[in-house]
């Protein structure tokens, strides 16, 4: 299949020359051959290769200083490891971003669910992309992740998130803090802020509680029936109600359709090609208002 989709099998000899002018002494790719297609990088090594040659394949026995095109390469060529089964190339690939790439992106293409688990929990990655171009996929275009150009690579990395980076994360928040509980451990009593913010805390609680469809019982509304009484929880909520046949799944989520279905106390159904903004997501997994399609 690498062949007869465009791929050329470098010999151990056109190993070597081509890993002598991609890769430079800081252990980088060559500037002036990243991105270049597969034919001008095994020009400039003296290779010679089918002009339709779409990715040049290096055979590898090994990671490291002594295998320099064992890194990250920016271009289309592939290292190319034969293991003997699932456990030697997970071993390999946990070589590889160690090597090179710790924090970023794993891909990994199987049918079997346990291999592809044991793959994403012991790989030193926080994007382990499942069944889809590697590159499509850590952005957000074809999985679940926030669309982002910029990827957090973590602890692992070096960096402060292992997120997708997205606007909420540029933004500045500012925090009013009031003391709950004092400094002083013998000291029982609330403070005066605390004493203050009771009243406009219950009506946020309150406010919480109605957007999922409880509301407190009010001075005047009628005392419930004995069935009534039987459904009312402890904290005196009415139990919700028997939720409606689901809805069909929406194309596309925003903050203010978030807002409006909060407002309105429906759900939003979304399905497998639902295009959700970040900010839609925050806001609708705060308040639980998003179902998945079966």
């Amino acid at each position: 299949q690498f062949l007869a989709q465009g791929g050329y099998f470098l010999s151990p000899a056109e190993t070597d020359a081509l890993a002598k002018v991609l890769v430079m002494p800081q252990r980088l790719p060559n500037p002036q051959l990243v991105g270049r297609p597969a034919t001008v990088v095994a020009a400039k090594a003296g290779i010679s290769v089918p002009p339709g040659t779409r990715a040049l394949l290096a055979p590898l026995e090994g990671v490291g200083r002594d295998f320099p095109l064992s890194i990250e390469k920016l271009c289309p060529v592939l290292s190319f490891y034969v293991v003997k089964d699932w456990q030697e190339g997970c071993l390999r690939c946990q070589q590889i971003l160690q090597y090179g790439g710790m924090g970023h992106t794993m891909s990994i293409h199987s049918r079997n669910d346990d291999v592809i688990l044991q793959f994403g929990l012991k790989k030193p990655a926080f994007r382990i992309v499942v069944n889809t171009p590697t590159t499509l996929g850590s952005i957000g275009l074809t999985t679940g992740l926030d669309p982002a150009m910029t990827l957090g690579c973590g602890g692992w990395g070096g960096n402060i998130t292992s997120d997708n980076i997205s606007p909420l994360h540029l933004i500045n928040v500012k925090r009013l803090a009031y003391e709950l509980r004092s400094a002083r451990p013998n000291e029982a009593a609330p403070s005066a802020a605390l004493r203050n913010s009771a009243v406009p805390l219950t009506s946020r609680v309150d406010a919480f509680l109605g957007a999922r469809g409880f509301r407190p019982a009010g001075p005047t509304d009628p005392a419930p029936s004995a069935s009534e009484r039987s459904s009312v929880t402890p904290a005196g909520y009415p139990s919700p109600r028997p939720a409606p046949p689901p809805p069909p799944p929406v194309a596309f989520v925003c903050e203010d359709d978030v807002r409006v279905a909060a407002k309105a106390g429906r759900r939003i159904m979304l399905g497998p090609k639902t295009i959700v903004t970040p900010a839609a997501r925050d806001a609708g997994e705060a308040l639980r208002l998003f179902d998945m399609q079966a």
